[in-house]
């Protein structure tokens, strides 16, 4: 499992999502801890990789969450702040694809402007890859796939259709 972990890290260690730093855009909001933070969820195995950078995790439903002041040794980013604002997306099929993360849109400008800021392909393409090292690893293969089903739950109730929402008394238009 760590083999696999380390081998998407090193993958991502490189690429970001803009050739200039993107926390310039938006004064570096995915690092600043809030109050309506959760934190941020690893990978199954993650957490003893980072246990010794002073990071603070805690036990959610579904895996355990890394909080941090706002700043931490940029070699040692778990995954998840790696591939911000994407996700590696496991479909049906079991193909892996790099999506927006719906999850980062209150707090991501690259996620709400994505028609007209596109990320760097090298990153796109990465996240993707580190994607499918991990569903080399039985464990971080299951939490992929949960997570994507969980992108596909929110993805549902953030799209308007032309179909009427269950609370609608009328066609939205």
């Amino acid at each position: 499992m760590a083999d696999a972990i380390e081998r998407a890290l090193a993958l991502l260690e490189d690429v970001t999502p803009l050739a200039a730093d993107c926390g310039q855009v938006c004064d570096g909001r995915c690092c600043q801890p809030s109050a309506d933070s959760e934190g941020m969820r690893l990978l199954p195995g993650e957490q003893e990789l980072l246990a010794d950078d002073g990071f603070v995790f805690k036990d959610a439903d579904g895996g355990v969450l890394l909080t941090c002041g706002g700043r931490c040794r940029r070699e040692m980013r778990p995954f998840m702040c790696r591939v911000f604002p994407l996700f590696p997306y496991v479909d049906g099929s079991g193909r892996v694809r790099a999506v927006y993360d719906p999850r980062s849109f209150r707090l991501c400008p690259l996620t709400r402007n994505r028609a007209r800021v596109p990320l760097r392909r090298d990153f796109v393409r990465a996240v993707r890859r580190a994607g499918r090292i991990l569903m080399q690893d039985t464990a971080c293969a299951a939490f992929l796939r949960e997570q994507s089903r969980e992108i596909d739950d929110i993805n549902r109730l953030l799209t308007l259709t032309d179909e009427r929402p269950p609370i609608a008394r009328r066609k939205l238009r």
